[in-house]
């Protein structure tokens, strides 16, 4: 499975709720799953729009689904993120050919 899964949020206080939501269901779902490189999630903040943005890493589809996230079929180039979820040593794994400077 490589779908990744993303939710977009436009307001500041239900994005900074849901992301506490999503890091405290997040880690029994990670320790469960043996702690997999893969298994993490990123977010986006943009400024244009002033929307946050969710981003589950395939290993994270159950919990993407949990959240009402739809699959995400745009790419990644040129987006700012951070890990919101997970090991620090994902973004090398599922990025492999991110500038990370």
């Amino acid at each position: 499975m490589t779908t990744w899964y993303s939710i977009k949020i436009d307001d500041e206080v239900a994005a900074k709720q849901t992301m506490q939501r999503v890091m405290d269901e997040f880690t029994p779902k990670y320790i469960g799953a043996g702690r997999p490189l893969t298994m993490a999630v990123f977010s986006s903040y943009n400024r244009e729009s002033n929307t946050v943005s969710l981003y589950f890493s395939p290993k994270a589809a159950s919990l993407a689904m949990r959240f009402g996230a739809s699959p995400f079929d745009g790419v990644f180039a040129d987006q700012e993120l951070s890990l919101l979820v997970g090991d620090e040593r994902s973004i090398d794994l599922l990025f492999p050919e991110a500038d990370t400077k």
